[in-house]
């Protein structure tokens, strides 16, 4: 018996094929057939594509779009707009601090860059619009947290884990809840160096007309330039930001 061979595609186009195949098929048979590659080519890629989060299998080995797709797909579709109306807030909080500047949204329990300005600085980040980052490990992500009930913070880490980004990540709920209390006390969280180690960050949370916390934006920088005398001062230039463009959004 002859095995099929594979269409001469390039193996990004082979994963993009497979990638868009999972949203309509679930079944490694399937797959194989809508996106015409042999079983072993669709599971090896399935394989890749589950480990970055793009996709994941199910107890019944029947694979979905993982958290990544649906974040991108939700950025693409209802995001750009949000960003449309944030952007002139955060050019001008950029101008008042010097400082990169971040817009994320939730999407799948982790905060998804929407948006990304580069401070005057020479030090460049590693984060990109459309990569993700956990919650718990990053002050847009703690900004938002600290709008919940600590019942609902405990169902999404729960779900989550407190995955480890470095040694300065809360490694358990209570070290983390008591710093969203803390959070709540003062109106901005801050991460330092809790996603990267050299960095500091202050962040806000934004919130939509109905209320919700839907993301945040925030500032980074070096721990020298931010040190703890700045924060304050920063953090009322951030909580600004947050609220002109939650009252973009419809927010009272």
């Amino acid at each position: 018996m002859t095995v099929p061979s594979d269409p001469p595609l390039s193996a990004l186009l082979k994963g993009l094929s497979v990638l868009e195949a999972v949203i309509s098929n679930e079944r490694l048979s399937d797959l194989s057939r809508a996106t015409g590659l042999s079983n072993s080519t669709v599971h090896r890629i399935l394989a890749d594509l589950a480990e970055g989060g793009w996709a994941y299998q199910d107890e019944d080995r029947h694979y979905h779009p993982g958290p990544k797709m649906h974040a991108i797909a939700s950025l693409l579709r209802d995001d750009a707009e949000i960003v449309a109306q944030a952007r002139p807030h955060l050019e001008r909080l950029r101008q008042q601090t010097g400082m990169t500047v971040h817009f994320g949204i939730i999407h799948a329990d982790e905060v998804v860059y929407a948006a990304k300005l580069d401070g005057h600085g020479s030090y460049r980040m590693v984060s990109r619009i459309g990569g993700s980052v956990p919650m718990h490990s990053t002050s847009i992500g703690k900004a938002v947290l600290a709008e919940l009930a600590d019942e609902q913070v405990r169902a999404i880490i729960a779900r989550t884990g407190l995955r480890q980004v470095n040694p300065r990540t809360h490694r358990t709920l209570g070290s983390l809840l008591a710093d969203l209390e803390a959070t709540r006390k003062r109106g901005w969280a801050l991460d330092d160096g809790e996603n990267e180690e050299v960095l500091r960050c202050v962040g806000a949370a934004i919130v939509d007309a109905s209320g919700r916390a839907i993301g945040g934006v925030s500032v980074s920088a070096l721990e020298f330039e931010m040190p703890d005398s700045r924060l304050a001062g920063l953090a009322v230039n951030v909580i600004g930001a947050a609220r002109a463009i939650s009252a973009s959004l419809g927010a009272a």
